[in-house]
This record gives C-alpha cells, structure tokens and sequence, in this order.
C-alpha cells in the first residue's frame, strides 16, 4: 500500500484522467438537488425497516459511529460536488475538485473499509429515489456509488490500473432503462423489478466522445456504437466521428495504454 502523500498524488492524477474527453458534460444543478434528501432516505431505511413490509434495499448493517461518518460524508462531497456547477463544466473536474476539498477531512474513508458502507447508502437510498419518482437524484447517486467503487478498487485494493470514466459518463445522462438496471443488478432485493419491466423496451443510449458530433445530446444506442480498441475507454456514433477525434484523444489513449501496461507489468513482478 502506497503512503497516504504518494496515493493522493496518485489519485489526483486518476481523477484528472478523461477530464478532456468529457469537456460537454455538465454536472447536475446544485439547487436541483431536494435538501436533506439523503437524511430523510436514510432514516426512512433504517428506522422504519422494523416495519415488515419496508425493504431497506440491501443496505448493509454497520456501527452507528462509522454510518453517521460515512452520511457526513456523503453528504459533504454531495454539497461540495454539485456547488461546482458553473465553476468547473464537467463531471471529471467536479469529481477532481471534490476530492482536493474533502479528502483531507475525509482520509479515513478515502482509504478504509468504510467506502464500502457509503456505496451500500447510495446504492439503497438511490433505489428509494427512483421507487419515490426522483430520478433527478437518483443519477447522481449512481455516478457516486460508481465513481467510489472505482476509487476502491484503483486506490484501495489496487486491483485495477485505472477508473473506467465512460460508465460515470453513461450513469450522468443515464437513460431510465441503463439508470435502473444498474441500481437492480446491485441491490438484493427485487424491489426494482416491476420498474425495470415498464422500462426494459427503452433503448440503451452511448453519448459519443466526439465533442463535435452532431447527433442531438450526441447519444446514439449504445449497441450500435464503436470503440476505441486501443484503450476501451471511449465510444463513437460512427468511425467518422472516431477519425475527426482522433488528434485530440490520440494523446489520452497512449497516456491509458501505458498505465494499464504498467500495472499489468507490477502485478506479474
């Protein structure tokens, strides 16, 4: 495990990586989020979950000290990410700004066992938000859920070489067919089940990394779109789109294709 100074350093970097090829994507309004809509999520799923028909979606059991750090928590970086709105124009750079605001408060979550009881709260409370009609919120949840996963796993358990930014991206401007499976396929419960029914029909939508395709939001159904196969980080509506970016995203891609070799490299030493 790297020095806390190292692994900050390095997290810095991670979070500034995609950051241009995401430059059209706007973090969500700060005055669109409902106030308190975390605190009342949370005490609805575990204080009322003595009720035998209320579901608490998975959350998982914790010491009181360590949920009411991990709500603090969120409930800081939430209030930090979406004051960026207007500041910074994009998810990467909210993100990155968020964590140079909060990881010194912070380093104990960043860093332990305990970013795994914030992804559960997100997780259940996300669920409740999209049971409760508030998909507006429920994004945002599952780009944080996502985003801390990928920290964990980069940073934590340093099982992978690098944070996979096309799926905060998709989860952004998710869909309500993508929004919901997400949430359903990591929830143990089968609450989401009768939503996920009505929305399954919709249609999966990518968002091209040409910052100057012309398609509406540039989305396009995800299975029809290209990939890079160089680095498996960004997607395209059509191979035309992918040659107009290539000048632009050429320098990203071999900065990914090397980290990833480098960590392959590590592991096998």
């Amino acid at each position: 495990m790297p020095s806390r100074k190292k692994a900050k350093g390095k997290a810095r970097r991670a979070a500034r990586v995609g950051k241009e090829e995401e430059s059209q994507i706007v973090v969500p309004a700060a005055n669109q989020r409902q106030e308190g809509s975390l605190e009342v999520m949370m005490q609805r799923l575990i204080f009322n979950s003595a009720t035998p028909q209320y579901c608490k979606h998975g959350l998982a059991p914790s010491p009181s000290t360590e949920e009411e750090i991990c709500l603090e928590f969120i409930h800081t970086f939430i209030e930090v990410f979406t004051s960026k709105d207007g500041v910074v124009g994009s998810v990467t750079a909210a993100i990155e700004a968020t964590l140079e605001a909060t990881q010194e408060k912070f380093d104990d979550v960043y860093y332990s066992s305990k970013l795994e009881t914030v992804i559960s709260i997100l997780l259940a409370s996300g669920t409740q938000l999209i049971l409760d009609g508030d998909k507006h919120n429920a994004r945002l949840y599952a780009v944080l859920a996502y985003f801390f996963q990928q920290w964990m796993e980069v940073q934590v358990k340093e099982s992978k070489a690098i944070c996979i930014w096309s799926k905060v991206y998709e989860l952004h401007v998710a869909d309500d067919h993508t929004l919901i499976q997400y949430y359903r396929k990591r929830i143990s419960c089968s609450c989401l089940d009768k939503k996920y029914e009505e929305v399954k029909s919709v249609k999966k939508m990518g968002l091209c990394y040409n910052p100057k395709c012309s398609l509406p939001g540039r989305k396009m159904q995800r299975s029809k779109m290209f990939y890079c196969t160089r680095c498996c980080e960004v997607n395209y509506c059509s191979v035309e789109c992918q040659k107009n970016d290539w000048k632009k995203h050429r320098q990203f891609c071999n900065r990914i294709v090397a980290k990833k070799a480098a960590f392959n490299t590590s592991k096998q030493s």
